[in-house]
């Protein structure tokens, strides 16, 4: 694949930063970018026993700051219960002797950061070979002390139980929350860290653009005034670069959008890799190219469509929080910037039931995937992941709500879908409804497997409460799940990339017909796992009236097989006016459509 890139940046500075050296108070090193977790994951069940953890700074980090001391060790600690004789050090080896150390009386440390100061500091030496830094402290019983960030890397955690225990490397496992202060006249002057990378999801050839935002931090003593930011992506022989206009202060991090250009030509569904590399300081080389490096992940399609979200509310008339949840989709409802590009449908289940629960509603609870355990209010945004485990949420403000919605509404879509729907009468006087779904792909190999589905909800909106607890005696339901062609929906039947898809569904008298909207919805449905399944996109619509010349019987629900104006012109759903249908029982007939 052939691959051209263009970078264009955009990036707004606030202030005034002088590119002078600026006065830093110890320049850290570590891995951890001065951050720390709250929660340990490194634990020992084990009473009375030395513990201790390290992370290794190898060769190439080291002499950034040779000829330079290491005159303290800054510690975060997650809980200081069961903890004494808290000593922090520098080894050459794990296992050899403290080349510098500090320790930290009983009661002078806390949870969170701690700057321990070594009896006599650490001179980096000359061509260091690298070095440990690390702790020790005294376990009373149970503790989780040591403070590590799930992401791992190299040399980044390593740990022992006991004094004569063995060392082990769990670098994959999280990285040690540890920075060595550094001082003396041969700081590093220029050194910025790229601390990631994130861009669209989905790099679409007829838009031509890719938008991203890099995360930087200037960790040495100089303020950088710019850079060149070069992105190299699978395929390309010869990576290509933008320069950046930016002032960052020592210790400042900054998060600077960008976008690239690529002229490609060749789709594809498989992700694709871009590496970004910061390069060419203006005021200098950078002194540790090692963390100049950050990538992420794109895929390639042709073109897209427009997306439009699929908001899911769990609500009951038993739930007195609900009301404050469905005033938000009111009021986004109501908003012009979300007018038309979000359908909801109300599922009566997950705080006790009522008059309006049905079956599917009870059936959808698995989406908590809580061990059975569900609440209401609870929101589903396209059935997305929302935390670790579940796509059920409940928004605490509008504000939060919205942006689960522009966080789906900002990424394409794969699938265009259509639907009409029309009503049509029984020889017994029945109503039925018929919808007829159709849409396409954008190519060949998207939602080409079995878990493709297409569902297609009839919703009923202003059903007066008969009590909704936390609210009013005026209190309207709107959204309510009347009916569904399938619970997890039917599968898709492409015809290449097109589909087409009707159901016909029996009114209840009850139903207004007046207040009835047919939501379809096409997405992934996994039945093993709660968190596999999503939304592709939606459409809407009105049911309109028709009148045919043949009756249609409750036991005989044949498919449409074909659709054609009254000039003889295949249509893939029907139109007003005279629709000529033929089923799959070799029946024809007529349907007008106003």
């Amino acid at each position: 694949m052939k691959l051209k890139v263009i970078l264009a940046v955009v990036i707004a500075v606030i202030g005034y930063c002088s590119t002078k050296a600026q006065d830093v108070s110890g320049y850290p090193i570590g891995y951890c970018d001065g951050r720390m977790s709250t929660s340990a994951t490194v634990k020992y069940n084990i009473r009375e026993t030395t513990l201790s953890a390290a992370l290794h700074i190898p060769s190439n980090y080291a002499r950034t700051v040779e000829g330079n001391r290491i005159e303290s060790l800054r510690v975060a600690i997650c809980s200081t219960h069961n903890v004494d004789s808290l000593r922090v050090w520098v080894r050459t080896d794990l296992n050899g002797p403290d080349l510098a150390f500090g320790t930290a009386a009983p009661g002078s440390y806390s949870q969170g950061w701690n700057t321990i100061e070594f009896d006599i500091p650490y001179d980096i030496p000359e061509g260091s070979e690298g070095f440990y830094m690390g702790y020790s402290y005294y376990q009373k019983a149970k503790s989780g002390a040591i403070s590590s960030l799930p992401e791992g890397r190299h040399g980044g955690l390593w740990t022992q139980c006991g004094q004569d225990g063995e060392w082990n490397d769990r670098s994959e496992e999280g990285t040690l929350c540890i920075e060595g202060m550094v001082f003396g006249d041969r700081l590093p002057c220029f050194n910025l860290q790229l601390l990631d990378v994130t861009t669209d999801k989905v790099y679409i050839i007829s838009n031509g653009t890719l938008s991203g935002v890099a995360e930087v931090r200037n960790i040495a003593t100089h303020t950088v005034t710019g850079f060149d930011l070069e992105a190299s992506i699978d395929g390309i022989d010869v990576p290509c670069s933008t320069h950046v206009d930016c002032e960052l202060p020592y210790g400042v991090t900054r998060r600077v959008a960008f976008e690239i250009h690529p002229d490609i030509s060749t789709a594809g569904y498989e992700s694709v890799e871009v590496r970004f590399t910061i390069t060419n300081l203006d005021e200098g080389c950078d002194e540790d190219p090692t963390d100049n490096v950050a990538s992420t992940l794109f895929r390639i399609l042709a073109h897209a469509y427009p997306r439009k979200v699929l908001v899911e509310e769990f609500t009951t008339e038993n739930c007195p929080n609900c009301p404050r949840v469905s005033d938000y989709l009111h009021q986004l409802t109501d908003d012009p910037a979300y007018k038309g590009r979000f359908e909801t449908v109300c599922h009566h289940s997950a705080y006790h039931y009522d008059q309006l629960t049905t079956p599917f509603d009870i059936e959808y609870e698995w989406f908590y995937n809580n061990g059975g355990a569900t609440y209401a209010p609870g929101i589903m945004v396209d059935r997305c992941v929302y935390n670790d485990n579940s796509a059920v949420f409940c928004p605490t403000s509008v504000e939060q709500l919205a942006e689960a919605i522009d966080n789906r509404l900002a990424e394409p879509s794969l699938v265009l879908v259509n639907v009409e729907s029309a009503y049509l009468s029984t020889s017994e006087g029945k109503q039925m409804l018929q919808t007829v779904v159709s849409g396409n792909r954008c190519q060949a190999d998207v939602l080409n497997d079995e878990n493709a589905r297409i569902t297609v909800y009839l919703v009923e909106n202003n059903i007066a409460a008969i009590h909704q607890a936390g609210a009013g005696n005026d209190y309207m339901h709107q959204h309510v799940n009347r009916a569904v062609n399938a619970t997890w929906g039917e599968p898709i039947e492409w015809n290449e990339d097109c589909f087409s898809y009707v159901w016909q569904c029996e009114i209840d008298p009850s139903w207004k017909e007046n207040d009835l909207q047919i939501i379809a919805v096409v997405g992934i449905y996994s039945p093993e796992d709660p968190t596999g399944c999503s939304v592709e996109n939606v459409a809407s619509c009105q049911p309109g009236i028709s009148y045919i010349d043949r009756i249609i019987t409750d036991s005989q629900t044949p498919k449409v097989a074909a659709i054609y104006t009254p000039d003889g012109l295949l249509i893939s759903i029907p139109i007003k006016g005279l629709n000529i249908i033929r089923y799959t029982d070799g029946t024809v007939r007529k349907v007008y459509i106003n």
